[in-house]
């Protein structure tokens, strides 16, 4: 715990502090090109599509959003600015004045209508992308999102305005919504030009800081130029960024040759979170499981250090559904703020399993007859090496510790996701990854009725938790809200935390400005080296 507090903290003061000076002396006028190297590839940077870090990464700096993420909170880019009302029928309608003179890379004018455009594209059932839920709070979602693409709310009464219609007020909409790499326009013409269009030098159009030179075939290497005729180009540092993608291995020996290193990192590195929780789901409806005491037991017997550390040296135990990088309204770590919900601590594992034992007595379930009588209960999981390995940890660790004996149940990707989202599952292993920089990102799923709920978890207590937290415009009583409503949803075992992704990343000691959205996706437009 002691290392992640070091780990948050190391990250809060980046996304805070880095547009500052580092107390070493004053930028160089001489350097103008920051070398960076991720872990993965950039297979696509249409940003429907954009899921893996280095994706996003590279879509944040090709677009501009309505606002963008900074050291010190957002800052306006495609919006100049918004004003917000509250309307009669509970709904919100946002109205952003966007900036004349934005161009496209093409030279053409940026304007209300491609915003449009763009957000109905992405919640369209024929672009299937993996990002359309990020627009869910925006009124007419759901009927957009099944194919009435018009029913969204989200209209350009001329040019530079550009209103949106929330379903219900939303806390995070701006500062997480708003700068999130999905949500970008894009240009109509260029995607209609073709398939690949995004992939094309010839047909791609952006509206960001950068352009994209070079082979764009090539998902290992990237060249980005700053556009002088970007409305904010002053401000934007480097001339040059240039970044290559590769594996972690090869990435962890460039720690300290280049600039910056994302993804890996090699002696004297930081961590960062990324918005990825691995997690066990247990179907509220499946009888032979809806026992709480039962559920409660399953995890408190968890050793999650263990878990994790056999999974690798990117995962750590989770103690909590939000994992670290997720910031608050103030600005600070969700999880800093709020604390552990599990307790993960060694020294407390014997007694946390006495406390199991205990609630399988108190439960008539101590008896190996009295097990054996909850009949078969199947562990789903996807038919991975590393899920088939946690999956047999779990299988092993429930039969000595509780005497329950379960039945492995590994599927191919497309009969495990249809298998999870039907409920078709006694027990369930699945990875949470959030759209946005908020708590309710992880939270939200588990309300009732929600498309994602595939727990089907039905919670009147809970769903008032999340009304009442949405609703408010307290930062510091939406953050209290979401804490209670973590601890209840935890308390009754239906969704348990198992496992959290670290992302490791190494700055030069002469390098300042670097921006983490906290996700996993980086921004170095305000990078600048500086010296001793």
């Amino acid at each position: 715990m002691k290392f992640w507090k070091r780990a948050a903290a190391l990250l809060l003061a980046l996304c805070t502090t880095s547009l500052l000076l580092t107390g070493c002396g004053e930028a160089t006028n001489g350097e103008d090109k920051i070398s960076v190297v991720m872990t993965g590839s950039v297979t696509s940077v249409d940003p429907a599509y954009a899921v893996t870090a280095a994706q996003r990464t590279v879509v944040l700096h090709l677009f501009d959003t309505l606002y963008r993420q900074a050291a010190d909170g957002v800052v306006s880019a495609a919006a100049q600015s918004h004003e917000t009302t509250d309307n009669e029928d509970g709904t919100q309608t946002y109205t952003f004045r966007l900036r004349s003179g934005a161009k496209w890379s093409d030279g053409t004018e940026v304007t209300a209508e491609d915003f449009v455009y763009a957000w109905r594209r992405l919640v369209s059932p024929e672009t299937d992308s993996p990002n359309a839920a990020v627009l869910s709070m925006v009124a007419g979602y759901e009927d957009a999102h099944a194919g009435d693409l018009e029913a969204l709310g989200v209209s350009a009464p001329d040019e530079h305005t550009l209103v949106v219609t929330l379903s219900a007020p939303c806390a995070y909409f701006v500062e997480a919504v708003c700068t999130s790499p999905s949500t970008a326009p894009v240009q109509q013409k260029a995607v209609e030009s073709g398939e690949n269009w995004a992939d094309s030098r010839a047909s791609f159009a952006g509206n960001g800081p950068f352009r994209r030179i070079g082979d764009w075939s090539d998902g290992r290497f990237v060249t980005l130029v700053k556009q002088t005729e970007h409305y904010d180009a002053r401000r934007i540092l480097p001339d040059r960024i240039e970044i290559q993608f590769k594996s972690a291995a090869d990435a962890a020996r460039d720690a300290g040759s280049v600039d910056v290193v994302v993804g890996a990192a090699g002696e004297g590195g930081s961590v960062g979170g990324e918005p990825t929780v691995g997690v066990l789901l247990v179907n509220q409806m499946a009888t032979n499981v809806d026992i709480p005491e039962l559920r409660q037991a399953l995890s408190l017997v968890i050793d999650r250090p263990t878990l994790s550390g056999a999974l690798g040296g990117d995962y750590i135990a989770a103690d909590g559904l939000v994992p670290y990088g997720i910031r608050t309204a103030q600005g600070g770590v969700f999880r800093e703020v709020n604390g552990a919900v599990i307790d993960n601590d060694p020294d407390t594992y014997a007694d946390r399993c006495t406390q199991a034992a205990a609630l399988l007595r108190q439960a008539g379930l101590s008896r190996p007859e009295a097990m054996a009588s909850l009949g078969t209960v199947t562990l789903l999981y996807r038919d991975t090496l590393t899920q088939t390995a946690l999956a047999q940890q779990l299988q092993r660790l429930w039969q000595e510790k509780l005497g329950l004996t379960v039945t492995l149940q590994g599927e191919p990707d497309e009969t495990y996701q249809q298998m999870l989202s039907g409920g078709e599952f006694t027990l369930a292993l699945t990875e949470l990854t959030a759209l946005y920089n908020d708590a309710a990102a992880y939270l939200d799923p588990w309300r009732s009725g929600d498309s994602h709920n595939y727990a089907l978890i039905y919670m009147n207590a809970y769903d008032i938790l999340m009304r009442v937290a949405a609703a408010s415009t307290s930062p510091e009583a939406r953050g209290a809200y979401l804490k209670d409503a973590e601890w209840l949803l935890l308390d009754t075992a239906n969704v348990i935390p198992l496992y959290g992704v670290q992302q490791p990343y190494q700055i030069r000691e002469d390098i300042a400005g670097t921006i983490s959205d906290g996700m996993g996706a980086w921004y170095f437009g305000s990078a600048r080296r500086v010296t001793k």
